[in-house]
């Protein structure tokens, strides 16, 4: 008779929370930001945040940091395009900058990382040193068509240039150089390129073709699939084999953790399968090309917003 090494879900999740615990459940998903402000839903998305942030702010908490962003706005009231794709995103992430600086300052909240968030960290790629050198010139930038096109056409480059090289390392496994900061720093900053390429157009050449999208879309896919195949070969579990001994979860590369879940050695094939499921299905990977495919959808509509950010200098308004 042969041996049953199926391995039970109390392990799975044993090991699954462990790695959760220990900060190292993999992340290559679009974030959220991006799926909410680089929409057709960009102008309310954005909106919502700066009243929620000024809804959590004192009276006198509102007033600076209103005068913070008229400052940074140049003394205007309105930013050109403001509610639209990458400008709100750059937006909403000078607004999580300044609200800290006005709500955080006592130094019981760490300052938040946005862009951190939402192109990853580490030295995988430039792409996040790309996106803060662009959204910290933008707020200037914006009320002025002919040097934010500028701007656009520059950081649209040079986001091209990094995306085609990091997608080059990463196409294959042998390559040695896919993860999932890699995939999570591609997937965000494709998405970012799409909508930094079409305001571009919007400001310069509305009747350029634009094939970004299905681009992606077709790259996406097969990342995705070397992505699996990648965490199916660096996740690996080693059991504690005694009471009180130690068992080692490594999820990728310097990235790993010691554990007291004890378990037989034949089950540890079936527990680095089961871990992987888990951990692709909680990303939402599918996310990425949805977003691209959208994208592609509702480019004509994309195309024609217009919407404009107004300041609310009155610090007495709420919404």
């Amino acid at each position: 008779m042969g041996i049953n090494c199926s391995t039970s879900p109390k392990t799975v999740d044993c090991l699954y929370e462990i790695s959760s615990h220990g900060g190292l459940v993999p992340d290559a998903s679009l974030d959220a930001s991006l799926v909410s402000l680089l929409s057709l839903n960009s102008s309310q998305a954005l909106e919502q945040q700066y009243s929620t942030l000024q809804r959590e702010m004192t009276q006198e908490q509102r007033f600076a940091f209103n005068r913070d962003l008229h400052t940074v706005f140049g003394g205007n009231t309105t930013m050109s395009y403001g509610g639209v794709g990458v400008v709100a995103l750059a937006l909403s992430v000078l607004f999580e900058m300044l609200a800290h600086h006005q709500t955080g300052s006592s130094g019981r909240h760490p300052p938040p990382n946005p862009i951190g968030r939402m192109f990853g960290a580490g030295a995988v790629s430039d792409i996040s040193s790309i996106v803060s050198e662009l959204f910290k010139q933008i707020p200037a930038a914006a009320n002025e068509p002919d040097k934010m096109a500028a701007l656009l056409e520059s950081y649209e480059g040079k986001l091209q240039s990094e995306l085609v090289e990091l997608y080059g390392r990463m196409e294959s496994l042998e390559g040695g150089a896919v993860s999932s900061a890699g995939v999570k720093q591609w997937m965000n900053g494709a998405a970012l390129h799409i909508h930094t390429f079409l305001h571009w157009k919007r400001l310069t050449n509305a009747s350029a073709e634009e094939v970004l999208s299905q681009d992606y879309l077709q790259r996406a896919e097969p990342l995705l699939k070397t992505y699996r195949e990648y965490l199916l070969r660096t996740v690996k579990v080693f059991p504690a084999l005694t009471p009180g001994a130690s068992g080692l979860l490594i999820v990728e590369p310097l990235r790993n953790v010691s554990h007291g879940v004890r378990h037989r050695a034949c089950e540890r094939n079936a527990i680095q399968r089961a871990l992987v499921e888990r951990f692709l299905s909680d990303q939402n990977l599918e996310a990425g090309s949805e977003f691209f495919q959208s994208s592609h959808m509702h480019h004509d509509a994309l195309m024609a917003q217009k919407e404009h950010f107004e300041l609310r200098m009155d610090d007495h308004s709420r919404m």
